[in-house]
């Protein structure tokens, strides 16, 4: 009923798909590891790695936008590594030029962005805390304005996604326990 060579095709087409597949996850472990180096290294202030990681993570990317590209149901294999792709970018350039990029500035969809800006406030909080411990809580009232200024934005935005919304709370939190920090640097300074 079914041709022999009918089958073997498909077989095929399915392997195609699968190693396409694998070669995302394989990608995508690659980029979300480059990503966690650039913001350590901006953390640092080694900005140096920061600009060869970030070299490395675009390549990765490339790449994988490229499998997106000729197979598009993959995509769903690759939000995760767009977030944390996004999630570097918009830290690097808020540290290094005091801009936050624009999700078509960065090549990601939307959700990516979102997904990514709001993961961008968590590492700002621990940036603030790394400035706060080197006295610096100039920068940590800054942090703590942009903070706000995102979980405003993200609060009008009113998303029905329990996970997006989830994101938009975490948000909330760190707005709120870095002013507490910042309130105590302040209490305990007098």
């Amino acid at each position: 009923m079914i041709e022999k060579e009918y089958i073997e095709s498909l077989k095929e087409k399915f392997r195609e798909f699968e190693n396409k597949k694998d070669k995302i996850i394989e990608l995508g472990i690659k980029l979300n590891r480059t990503s966690k180096s650039i913001i350590y290294s901006v953390i640092r202030g080694d900005i140096k790695s920061a600009n060869e990681y970030m070299v490395e993570m675009d390549k990765y990317k490339e790449e994988i936008d490229k499998i997106v590209r000729e197979e598009p149901r993959l995509y769903n294999n690759a939000l995760i590594n767009y977030q944390e792709y996004a999630e570097a970018k918009i830290f690097y350039n808020f540290i290094l030029n005091n801009k936050i990029p624009k999700n078509d500035e960065l090549n990601v969809d939307e959700y990516s962005y979102v997904m990514g800006l709001m993961d961008f406030v968590g590492e700002l909080y621990r940036k603030s805390i790394e400035e706060m411990l080197k006295n610096n809580l100039e920068f940590a009232e800054k942090a703590r304005e942009i903070i706000y200024e995102i979980y405003k934005n993200m609060l009008y935005m009113e998303f029905k996604n329990y996970d997006i919304r989830r994101k938009v709370d975490y948000v909330g939190d760190i707005y709120n326990l870095l002013t507490d920090k910042i309130f105590m640097r302040k209490v305990s300074r007098k």
